[in-house]
């Protein structure tokens, strides 16, 4: 059964040292397996461009082709437009009401899924792993935290609704991440909560985004005993097909987690785990680390039986009706990001800046940067200050605040955990010792933390404190814009 291949997803990564040439090959056995799409991770614009339209032309069926869009096309590919995380959205598109009550600026959100969902299209991508629809409680911030709309049901509800929606009428896929939720889950993987709970309020984002017309939803890598999944949510009938299938009508694509996300992988069990996958009512298994034993593997099943054929055709059915239904039209060239889009992306960032505590910090010709990041970040904190330079502010970057300088102090911190909550006491602690010797001088003092704005409270509400969410080039000049104009 060759079209068997239709259920996978192999994952297309950029190198920059060798591009995409170094996995010619595998892209080249990718094509000739007949796979139902591909995952596109990093990359200039144009490289991207050129791929995909290799992979359009050469496949002999119409595919899927995804990027990790939460916070815009830019996430995926360098030269896009990159929007602030899911959260940050969410905090600037609630907004006081008539009744003092908060209620949705649905337009930010539309607009925020209409510019990924046009960009993707532009570079001939044709589905988005967006929006995260698990809400963001304290005991799993560490997996959602920043990614989520926010941690009321009804919220977070109406964001994702918006946003599936605006991301479709562009004609790109959405995909509502990660089903049944997990913000409630554990270090070991687990979601221990009741099923009312999980039912009240956990699945209502899902539902939202079901109702709104979502043409795909992946499943979490999380067990969740209480919806009948206690050996994975991504094996089991019970939620996929009688939960999200029969109960919530979803005839749409589900797709699972990368089985590499599951707590205790090991890459032996993958071929066993895609099979009972799509047994229990996945239709695509995404990123295998070894994509011809997947392949084999779900092959061999569907010859013994161990597959049902009508199982397998149900599901290369509905990959096939979206790739069809998103597939590149050379008579309607997709539109790209308008000058506005841009200036108007800019502004959304500069809405998401948040003054956590501590007075509004003043800059005068010229500032100290220090950065205080965690030893294993991979991130890159230069934008702060180009953006400073570019406000023609002089910038000094040093490894310590100097002893005998009087300028203001901005301490960028970037802790191990920037999407959650979870920043240690030895993070919290070398973060004040920096700050210390300048506040007890008398200097203008302020801390730039690229994290959760919970996190960012932790470092103390007697500090000057600015939160800009998560490291990225796009916070880390909003951060800089806000600086600057606090001051004047």
């Amino acid at each position: 059964m060759k079209e068997i291949a239709r259920l996978v997803v192999p994952a297309l990564r950029w190198d920059d040292a060798h591009g995409f040439r170094y996995i010619e090959g595998r892209i080249d056995d990718a094509l000739e397996l007949g796979v139902g799409g591909f995952l596109v991770q990093g990359g200039p614009r144009d490289e991207v461009a050129a791929l995909i339209a290799r992979l359009h032309a050469e496949s002999r069926a119409p595919i899927l082709v995804a990027a990790h869009a939460e916070r815009g096309a830019g996430q995926a590919v360098v030269g896009l437009t990159e929007l602030p995380c899911f959260g940050a959205l969410g905090s600037v598109a609630m907004v006081e009401g008539d009744d003092a009550l908060p209620s949705l600026d649905v337009e930010v959100v539309r607009r925020a899924a209409r510019l990924t969902a046009r960009e993707l299209r532009s570079v001939g991508m044709n589905w988005a792993l967006a929006p995260v629809c698990d809400l963001d409680l304290a005991r799993g911030s560490a997996r959602v935290g920043i990614r989520g709309g926010g941690s009321d049901p009804a919220v977070v509800s109406a964001i994702v609704a918006e946003w599936v929606d605006a991301c479709q009428s562009e004609s790109v896929v959405a995909c509502a991440m990660h089903f049944p939720g997990i913000g409630r889950m554990l270090e070991a993987g687990a979601v221990r909560d009741s099923a009312s709970i999980l039912r009240l309020a956990d699945l209502a984002p899902f539902v939202a985004a079901i109702d709104g017309g979502a043409a795909c939803v992946m499943v979490s890598p999380a067990s969740v005993p209480a919806l009948g999944a206690p050996e994975g949510a991504m094996r089991s009938a019970a939620l996929v097909e009688n939960l999200l299938r029969n109960e919530l009508h979803f005839d749409g694509i589900v797709v699972t987690v990368p089985f590499d996300r599951e707590p205790g992988f090991d890459a032996a069990h993958e071929p066993a785990h895609a099979i009972a996958a799509v047994a229990a009512g996945c239709d695509l298994i995404l990123a295998p680390s070894d994509l011809a034993g997947v392949v084999d593997a779900l092959t061999k099943a569907a010859m013994s039986g161990e597959l049902v054929i009508s199982r397998v055709r149900e599901a290369i059915g509905r990959v096939d009706r979206w790739a069809g239904w998103g597939r590149p039209n050379a008579d309607a060239p997709a539109r790209e990001a308008s000058l506005d889009d841009l200036m108007w992306s800019r502004q959304l960032a500069d809405q998401c800046v948040r003054f956590v505590s501590g007075q509004r910090p003043r800059v005068g010709a010229t500032i100290e940067v220090v950065n205080v990041i965690h030893a294993g970040s991979r991130a890159r904190v230069t934008a702060f200050g180009d953006t400073l330079r570019s406000l023609h502010i002089e910038v000094a970057e040093s490894a310590a605040p100097a002893a005998a300088e009087r300028a203001p102090l901005a301490v960028q911190f970037v802790p191990d955990d920037t999407v959650g909550e979870a920043v240690t006491r030895d993070e919290l602690d070398r973060a004040r010792a920096v700050i210390a010797p300048a506040t007890k001088a008398g200097r203008d003092t302020v801390i730039i933390a690229y994290c959760h704005p919970r996190a960012a409270a932790a470092l103390g509400r007697d500090l000057s404190i600015v939160c800009a969410w998560e490291p990225t080039r796009t916070m880390q000049q909003a951060a800089a814009r806000a600086l600057f104009t606090a001051s004047r």
